[in-house]
């Protein structure tokens, strides 16, 4: 048995791993653990200028913070692995790069899990609305079975 878990270092993140600790342990399920880093480019913005042309961040990419960002993934990831050893789970890790929504169908798509594991963080009816879910997103578009965990 395997259960894809996402995270991304919030609270509702450490509520994911907790419950996905209980399921995985008597069961002897491996845990794959899941962080997605997104692009520093979708951090800012594009911004129109006066003359009606689109500008983006194109810029040579800042590869210090790029590291930076990557590195907090994968200690995320080691903390996140070092909980599954002490609760003793097999675990593995995967960092990835790029929209979370998307990139959790994908590697739910590669690794094919018995469940797939994700927080949902809350957001009102506006916000969702506004901003969108990546637990909205994934429920509805992931073939894998999706526990969303408060």
């Amino acid at each position: 048995m395997k259960f894809l878990v996402a995270i991304d270092g919030s609270q509702a993140s450490e509520n994911v791993l907790a419950k996905a600790l209980t399921f995985a342990a008597p069961l002897k399920a491996e845990i794959v653990l899941l962080t997605v880093v997104e692009p520093l480019s979708s951090y800012i913005p594009e911004v129109m200028l006066p003359t009606g042309d689109w500008v983006g961040w194109r810029g040579l990419p800042d590869i210090e913070l790029e590291r930076k960002i990557l590195n907090a993934g994968q200690a995320l990831l080691q903390k996140a692995q070092d909980t599954c050893q002490s609760a003793q789970v097999d675990g593995r890790t995967r960092l990835e790069i790029g929209q979370p929504r998307d990139v959790i169908c994908y590697v739910a798509k590669e690794e094919n899990p018995d469940l797939l594991i994700v927080g949902s963080r809350g957001l009102g009816s506006v916000e969702r609305l506004m901003l969108g879910s990546v637990s909205d997103y994934v429920l509805h578009h992931c073939a894998s079975p999706v526990l969303v965990v408060r």
